[in-house]
């Protein structure tokens, strides 16, 4: 047993705890550390956030928090922590950043204490920046931050093989430096709840409302249908125009907002169909919650998705325009056999490759093998 490991996980820059709470996702963020916290020993979060931070101490159960109770800015703090922090980061034994953003905290940590870092990355943060529109001086320091995370890791987890490709012919990194670990889905949560039944034409979508997540061509293709609605689960910068789209359209749709996990999870066995049009993705776990919920999902056929869903196998393919999304709706509303077909193959897929307790082992593996290199 390697029941006296001490793992330190730094948080990514603005996202402390209180942000995944205000989500709906600071249960199934922690969720891994919990899991892995009797084969470690001990785990350290490290968040920008304030005092109000410690509020959150009882959901973590064992989980030690390291908060910003100076109350500087997260951009002063990110690189301020590993000083502030110096007398359990230096007794610790390995770290662990959560997200590309902010994780220089990590790597000042390393290089201070002589600390293994593993670097773990849900998506590629320059990319992602490029996608968005970034350009100039502010996409090249991403771009460079990222290159220099990569370069001081011991080891570095990646969600997807393609960005495991990506990373070593762009930074001329090791590939056996690199192991693929998939996000998890618990799938004590997300299941097939047999007492409800599904609403005929209910289709949901659960994210971030911004343009990478073509939701307004998806509003457009539902407008089209006079016997489906849309439940959008989830809030973002494009919720005011997406809203005004819906009421000039006159589209059945229905926005919820934020709600918490175990909601989504009976949202989503009321629900036909699970959709994600976006025009890429890193690694999505709604996805592959709707999938282990056991609902048929339709996804574009884009890089994120397409590594996820095999088309007319696990789940249904379109292309990221308007006119795909709706014919993929109404094949699959007109086909429920299919649809029970793909829901049915889908939960086996998601189980057999990303249940927590697989991921989990596959992490303290990674964390115990470097432990034990280094001492």
């Amino acid at each position: 047993m390697h029941d006296n490991i001490h793992l330190v996980v730094f948080l990514s820059r603005a996202m402390p705890l209180r942000r995944w709470d205000k989500m709906g996702i600071l249960d199934r963020e922690v969720a891994i550390y919990k899991r892995m916290l009797p084969k470690l020993g001990m785990v350290t979060i490290v968040t920008s956030g304030g005092d109000d931070e410690l509020l959150f101490q009882d959901r973590l159960g064992d989980i030690k928090i390291l908060h910003n109770h100076w109350g500087l800015s997260p951009n002063l703090y990110s690189l301020l922590a590993p000083i502030l922090h110096a007398k359990t980061l230096r007794h610790a034994d390995v770290y662990k950043n959560n997200q590309p953003d902010g994780s220089w905290t990590a790597i000042i940590a390393s290089k201070l204490f002589h600390k293994p870092l593993i670097a773990r990355a849900g998506y590629l943060w320059a990319e992602l920046h490029r996608t968005n529109g970034g350009r100039g001086i502010k996409a090249m320091v991403i771009d460079w931050l990222q290159r220099v995370l990569f370069k001081n890791a011991s080891q570095i987890i990646l969600t997807t093989a393609t960005m495991k490709q990506h990373i070593v012919e762009k930074y001329s990194v090791l590939p056996q430096k690199i192991t693929v670990v998939p996000n998890y889905v618990d799938s004590s949560q997300f299941h097939p709840r047999p007492e409800i039944k599904p609403e005929c034409g209910r289709i949901c979508f659960v994210g971030r409302l911004h343009p990478v997540k073509n939701l307004d061509l998806l509003i457009q293709a539902i407008a089209q249908f006079s016997q489906a609605s849309l439940f959008i689960i989830g809030d973002g910068p494009q919720r005011e125009e997406l809203e005004s789209l819906v009421k000039k359209l006159n589209a059945p749709v229905r926005f919820m907002g934020i709600i918490p996990q175990g909601q989504i999870a009976i949202e989503l066995n009321r629900s036909n169909l699970f959709i994600l049009p976006s025009d890429s993705e890193g690694h999505p776990k709604a996805l592959i919650e709707a999938m282990t919920a056991g609902t048929a999902v339709i996804g574009t056929n884009v890089i994120g998705i397409k590594e996820i869903i095999e088309h007319n196998q696990t789940g249904w393919l379109c292309s990221p325009d308007s006119a795909s999304i709706h014919d993929a709706i109404q094949h699959l509303l007109s086909n429920p056999d299919l649809q029970k077909q793909l829901a049915k193959a889908a939960r086996t897929y998601a189980i057999q490759n990303y249940s927590l307790t697989h991921i989990a082992a596959q992490e303290e593996q990674i964390i115990i093998h470097l432990v034990d290199q280094t001492r």
